[in-house]
């Protein structure tokens, strides 16, 4: 029975479907359709486990009659059991919200509705758009349509300062208005100078954090700002006029001739990697998208289908040019692009989420900060595991091949690391030596792209040369790379109820993101980690696992083990408690289960009410709330206190409100400085009033006297 057992164990493919006595064999002879196989692990009988891999609907009484056939064998131990199969799930709209307030401006509303259950295991996605527009009549006019006060109002609507006025430059974005009817006596040229950097308009444009995306221009790139600052640009030999929102541009061409290469044993580490570094300039939150433009959409579009049928490694390689560095200006000095300015006007100064995520949808998260006009070039290589395992290529190889000898890519070398070579000829899966790609290239001439999608192994210097043409490609048609970010509600300024719009528009931005948060996902299985793309989930599994689901093969080593717990989605927030709200969630998906590690992180979230920030945005612009939110009941102005004032007195004094009273220099207060006005509008006042700094120290010193005899007498008793 040993030797039967051994050679069990060590020849699985040949001898387990075959023994009388093995359980893959009597479960074959029952027709249940399974696979049982053997691999490297610890805790079973010396060095192996097993593992069995059986449908989803028979897991839970198959185990038991696995467990049965192993004590009638005599085997004790451990095994796992994994779903061969995981029915795929189609992706469900929710029911529409209801319609938006009516646009004063376009004479238009939207409603919107939100995903129910997202499309996962190789399900449909959604199909169709998550708006729909109707004609309506407006209630209130249109805000484009108000005027300017002191300042210059152009066609579109939009407000400038009366001091660009005929100074030569159409500061105006859409129509020049600003510069049309200017006679030659009244033009004041404020530059001899009116050629702006070459692709300075991408600076301006918004950017989506989620989907690693730019979106519509929000910043008005066009307008000088009446400024005349030059720049040189020696590449060039010209100088160029810098627009009114740069803080900075500079010339400098950065061309890396070493390229950064990659390993990683999955597609989950890959993507563990990528969301782990955007997460730290992203305001803490942990995207589990594909973080930057740098993480390729190609791949993204591609990943379910190559790893349904098996396990992948991955070897990315990337590098970047530079051609030029910006810095915009402080959000309190950046002039807004037309067109987002206009969005910003047509916004309800009620929150409608429906209405705050179109403009999210059209202009992104984030704005540009500061950034780099250049080209990125990023491919990944996809190389089979089984046939990396056979190559007998250790990790430490890889990695000391990846950091020397991997440059014979590019360029010719008499130390090649053959090892590499040879096993990149092997897992590349074409003919000869090209080890074919999913690329993505920022930048450049797109005819070129095409040229790096591959490389020849045996070709180093048709790589450099195919390479070269694409980088030198980049100074012509640059894009944005290496951008820094800032959140989109620091632009909403310059438009009715902007207080209101901002605080509003913060909040649709963080709906947002938990809108598209993975925990909408389903767990994936041995321990694959679930992200969102579109409206469907996707699952990256980790080494020697694959499938849609993560359901095929086992994970081996340290990975094998029990199940890692999950956070579920945030609840909704609760109700406001001095000052305060709190949400929760649980470790519940999935939960840790055979010794798997909990959840990292806490249970519940405590932050400051809006309602308070919302209050204080209703005695500064009422106008911008319902009559019905608005206090409609008032205190009279707050009693006088001899020798003090209050803090901070406003014009209005609502229902609930508090006051601080202060007392003049050289006198100090006595009593509870704090009064409210009451529901009966009368002010609760209690006992107070101030002293001279002189009374208050006779007054100290008197209060110690008193508590020093006292204590004498006590003594003395």
């Amino acid at each position: 029975m040993n030797k039967l057992m051994s050679a069990c164990m060590n020849e699985w493919k040949n001898y387990c479907g075959r023994c009388w006595w093995c359980p893959a064999y009597i479960l074959q002879i029952l027709k249940i359709p399974a696979t049982f196989y053997w691999k490297s692990f610890f805790s079973f009988f010396p060095g192996y486990r097993c593992v069995l891999n059986l449908p989803p609907v028979q897991a839970g009484s198959v185990r038991e009659l696995a467990i049965s056939l192993f004590f009638l064998v005599g085997f004790i131990g451990e095994f796992q059991v994994f779903s061969s199969a995981t029915s795929p799930v189609n992706c469900q709209w929710a029911s529409y919200a209801p319609w938006s307030e009516c646009n004063g401006c376009t004479k238009t509303q939207t409603r919107r509705r939100s995903i129910a259950v997202y499309g996962q295991y190789g399900g449909h996605p959604c199909v169709g758009s998550a708006f729909e527009p109707q004609s309506c009549e407006p209630t209130r006019g249109c805000p484009t349509e108000e005027g300017c006060g002191e300042r210059f109002r152009c066609f579109s609507g939009q407000c400038i300062s009366i001091s660009l006025v005929c100074n030569g430059d159409s500061d105006c974005e859409e129509d020049g208005a600003d510069e049309d009817r200017c006679e030659d006596s009244e033009s004041r040229p404020s530059c001899d100078l009116d050629k702006p950097p070459p692709n300075i308009e991408l600076t301006g444009h918004g950017y989506n954090a989620l989907t690693g995306q730019f979106r519509n221009k929000v910043l008005n790139t066009k307008s000088f700002g009446g400024q005349c600052r030059k720049v040189f640009s020696g590449d060039g030999r010209d100088f160029y006029r810098l627009s009114g929102n740069s803080l900075s541009y500079t010339f400098q061409v950065k061309i890396n001739n070493d390229f950064n290469y990659e390993f990683y044993n999955s597609t989950w580490s890959y993507v563990k990697h990528t969301s782990t570094e955007h997460s730290s300039s992203s305001e803490g939150r942990r995207f589990l998208f594909f973080s930057s433009s740098s993480s390729s959409s190609s791949y993204s579009s591609n990943i379910e289908e190559i790893h349904k049928e098996k396990s992948y490694q991955l070897l990315v390689l990337q590098n970047t040019v530079e051609v030029a560095q910006f810095i915009n200006n402080n959000p309190d000095f950046l002039q807004l692009s037309e067109s987002f300015w206009k969005e910003l006007s047509y916004l309800p100064s009620l929150y409608d989420y429906s209405a705050y995520r179109r403009l999210i949808d059209q202009y992104g998260t984030h704005y540009l900060q500061s950034g780099s006009l250049g080209g990125e070039y990023k491919v990944i290589f996809y190389m089979d595991s089984e046939k990396i395992k056979q190559s007998g290529l250790s990790s430490e190889e890889k990695k000391k091949c990846a950091s020397s000898h991997i440059k014979f890519l590019f360029k010719s070398s008499e130390h090649k690391c053959k090892e590499m070579e040879e096993t990149l000829k092997l897992v590349s899966g074409t003919q000869g030596s090209v080890l074919r790609g999913v690329p993505f290239v920022r930048g450049g001439r797109p005819g070129l792209v095409s040229g790096l999608s591959y490389l020849e192994l045996d070709n180093p210097a048709g790589n450099k040369w195919r390479y070269s043409r694409w980088a030198g490609s980049v100074t012509e048609l640059p894009q944005v790379i290496k951008q820094k970010l800032t959140p989109l509600y620091e632009l909403v300024k310059e438009v009715p109820c902007a207080s209101v719009k901002r605080l509003y528009l913060k909040r649709a931005i963080e709906e947002y993101l938990d809108e598209f948060d993975p925990c909408h996902c389903r767990p994936c299985q041995n321990g694959g980690m679930a992200t969102v793309k579109g409206t469907q989930c996707q699952c990256h599994c980790k080494p020697y696992t694959f499938g849609v689901a993560c359901e095929q093969g086992a994970l081996v080593g340290d990975q094998a083990g029990g199940v890692d717990g999950g956070w579920s989605c945030w609840s909704s927030w609760g109700p406001c408690v001095q000052g305060k709200k709190t949400r929760s969630r649980e470790c519940n998906n999935p939960p840790p289960s055979e010794g798997g590690k909990s959840c990292i992180g806490e249970t519940s979230e405590t932050r400051q009410c809006e309602d308070q920030d919302l209050e204080h945005l209703r005695l500064l612009e009422p106008h911008c709330f319902p009559l019905s939110l608005v206090p409609t009941e008032f205190c009279p102005s707050p009693p006088a206190l001899k020798d003090g004032y209050v803090q901070d007195e406003g014009a209005m004094f609502p229902v609930g409100k508090n006051i601080v009273y202060t007392c003049n220099e050289g006198y100090s207060l006595v009593g509870d400085p704090v009064a409210r006005c009451g529901e009966n509008l009368q002010w609760l006042v209690g006992k107070m009033h101030c002293q001279t700094a002189l009374q208050y120290k006779i007054l100290q010193q008197m209060d110690r006297q008193s508590y020093r005899d006292v204590f004498v007498l006590y003594q003395l008793v």
